[in-house]
């Protein structure tokens, strides 16, 4: 072994020691460190409209702070007013049909159940008896997976949540960390780097560009995909007359986060509702979703998402099912991406082992 394939070794391991430092830390400090990471995760969406702002600006070679600072400006103003927006048109309707949705629960959940009763009876006689337990039991059994997965991780993250007061903090500080995480992300970059030999800032470098390329973009890529669902749900369900349109629109884009099975939970609350209210139309709510989901899969998960996850479906759903019962649905959400993202570090850190080192070091000080 060479001393330059010694020397990058070392390096290697005392970046593998950081990393793994750092997620014992982001995993212990998780509650309090929720709404920063949820700023970091916002500020990551953002930073390539920042840019693109940059370079429509003529003096951004003579003056690249004040293009950053005004870029940052815009995109500031900008937000706040599609939240005033949001708050006038979106908000009231959408809490006002998330409490009755909730207060008449148990009676959608009734008729829903009484309709579906008055359909299977008028087909019972058309279906043998033998298919017809099959498909109770696998219904019962992709029914019971997706409620206990859901609630299961959303009853975990509610009780985090109810007993944490720095989210309080946290929420009213997070446009202050969006801001300066957009304003000086390179500085960001190189403030991590630099309390480290210089030996191993190529290797923080490459490890905070493979997550943001893995673990980044697959959440801006989410957070896209739900946006999209949850306005196509909205416009769709309002169109055909379904109640609680908005408040649907709203589930879909959440549920829409959780891979590979978010997508079906929103459905179901979609079905069940209009099968508790204006059942004649369920039919059409129905393939409504399915055609969502068939344009989704389509044509905007490999444009939006891409390949970034690289995990077959069946071991993302393990993921998910697994997750849920340790860190809610926090961990349903991340994970996928969080898996892939080890992934991607192991074979990074094995792909440098062999490798000479370079003879000049790149810093961490890039933009």
């Amino acid at each position: 072994m060479t001393p330059s394939v010694g020397r990058k070794r070392i390096a290697l391991l005392q970046t593998s020691v950081v990393v793994a430092a750092l997620l014992v830390v982001l995993y212990l400090l998780g509650d309090i460190l929720l709404t920063f990471g949820l700023s970091a995760v916002l500020a990551y969406m953002l930073l390539p409209v920042v840019r693109l702002l940059e370079r429509a600006m003529p003096w951004r070679r003579r003056h690249p702070g004040l293009s950053r600072t005004i870029a940052v400006s815009i995109i500031f103003i900008v937000g706040l007013a599609a939240i005033a927006g949001a708050l006038f048109a979106v908000i009231p309707p959408s809490v006002r049909q998330a409490g009755e949705f909730i207060d008449g629960f148990p009676e959608f959940f009734r008729s829903a159940r009484l309709t579906m009763e008055r359909w299977l009876a008028i087909y019972a006689d058309r279906i043998p008896e033998d298919i017809k337990q099959d498909l109770e039991n696998a219904l019962a059994e992709g029914g019971n997976l997706l409620v206990q997965t859901a609630w299961g991780g959303i009853g975990k993250t509610l009780g985090v949540i109810s007993t944490s007061l720095s989210l309080i903090v946290g929420l009213a500080t997070a446009p202050i960390v969006i801001y300066y995480l957009l304003k000086d992300s390179g500085a960001v970059t190189a403030a991590i780097c630099s309390p480290f030999p210089a030996g191993m800032h190529p290797h923080l470098r490459d490890v905070l560009d493979i997550a943001n390329r893995t673990f980044g973009a697959y959440l801006r890529g989410q957070l896209t995909l739900g946006l999209v669902v949850g306005i196509v749900v909205t416009v769709g369900l309002l169109l055909l007359g379904v109640p609680f349109a908005i408040f649907l629109g709203i589930v879909a884009a959440i549920t829409e986060l959780i891979p590979i099975i978010g997508p079906w939970i929103g459905g179901a609350v979609g079905v069940l509702v209009t099968l508790a209210t204006v059942p004649e139309k369920a039919l059409w709510v129905l393939l409504l979703y399915l055609g969502i989901q068939l344009l989704e899969n389509a044509l905007l998960v490999p444009r939006i998402q891409g390949n970034s996850l690289r995990l077959h479906p069946v071991v993302v759903i393990l993921i998910v099912v697994l997750a849920s019962q340790f860190f809610g649905i926090w961990g349903i959400i991340l994970g996928p991406p969080l898996v892939a993202l080890g992934r991607d570090l192991v074979s990074y850190f094995f792909r440098e082992w062999n490798l000479p080192e370079e003879e000049i070091l790149e810093e961490c000080d890039s933009p």
